[in-house]
C-alpha cells in the first residue's frame, strides 16, 4: 500500500510532467481565438465611425431660450433647388406666431414629421402662424439634401440652412427634431418636446399662442 508520501509524490510528477507537455489542444486553439477577437474589438472601436445620430448630446437646452426673448438670427433661404440667394430674420416676423422647427434631412423623424407639418401648415399657414424650419450641416447635410427633402415632401413653408451650426447651439438643440412656438412678442412661447409631435399637441400650443 502507498502511503501518503509516496501519493503526493506521484501527484507533483503529474503535475511537472503536465508542464512539460505544455499547453493543451484547446488551450492552443482558444487562446490566440481570445487574441484575434480582443484585437478586432480594439481596431472596430477605434477606425469604424459611429452612424449618424439624432442626438447632440454636447449642447444643452439655452437658458436664454427657455427664460425670454427668442435668439434672432438671419440664415441663408433654401428652396427646391438649394439655396435661393435669399436671407430670412426672425425678427421680421414680430407680431406673428412662429413655429420654429429645427431638423436633419437625413433624420426618420423629420421625414415622419414632414406630413405633419404640411397639415398643419395647410391649417395656420394662411392666418397669423408663420412657419420657418432650420437645417443643419450635421452629418454633411448641404443646402441641397434639403432642397430633396422639399421636393420629396412637397412643404412649402420657409426653409433656411445654419451652416455652422451655430443657431442649433444658441437655442439648445439636443435632438431632431425640437420645435419652438414663439409668441408675437418675440419671446419663447413653448418648447415642444423633442421628436416626433402629433398634430393636435402641435396644434394645441399653436392655438394656446394665439395662432389662427
Amino acid at each position: 500500500m502507498a502511503s501518503k508520501g509516496d501519493k503526493n509524490k506521484e501527484h507533483r510528477k503529474e503535475a511537472v510532467a503536465k508542464k512539460r507537455k505544455g499547453l493543451s489542444t484547446w488551450e492552443k486553439v482558444a487562446i490566440p481565438l481570445l487574441i484575434i477577437i480582443a484585437v478586432w474589438s480594439v481596431y472596430s472601436f477605434v477606425l469604424v465611425p459611429p452612424p449618424p445620430s439624432t442626438s447632440l448630446t454636447n449642447v444643452t437646452l439655452s437658458t436664454t431660450v427657455t427664460s425670454g426673448l427668442a435668439p434672432d438670427f438671419t440664415l441663408p433661404v433654401v428652396g427646391p433647388n438649394g439655396l435661393t440667394g435669399q436671407t430670412l430674420t426672425l425678427s421680421a416676423f414680430r407680431g406673428k406666431i412662429v413655429l420654429l422647427e429645427f431638423m436633419e434631412p437625413w433624420c426618420p423623424h423629420c421625414q415622419h414629421m414632414a406630413p405633419v407639418m404640411a397639415n398643419l401648415f395647410a391649417q395656420y399657414g394662411k392666418g397669423n402662424v408663420v412657419f420657418i424650419s432650420v437645417a443643419g450641416a450635421f452629418s454633411g447635410a448641404t443646402p441641397s439634401d434639403v432642397g430633396a427633402f422639399i421636393n420629396q415632401y412637397g412643404t412649402n413653408w420657409n426653409y433656411v440652412y445654419d451652416s455652422s451650426g451655430t443657431i442649433f447651439s444658441e437655442y439648445g438643440v439636443a435632438s431632431f427634431p425640437t420645435f419652438f412656438i414663439i409668441a408675437q412678442d418675440g419671446t419663447v412661447f413653448n418648447v415642444c418636446n423633442q421628436g416626433e409631435q402629433c398634430a393636435g399637441s402641435l396644434a394645441g400650443d399653436l392655438s394656446a399662442a394665439g395662432g389662427t
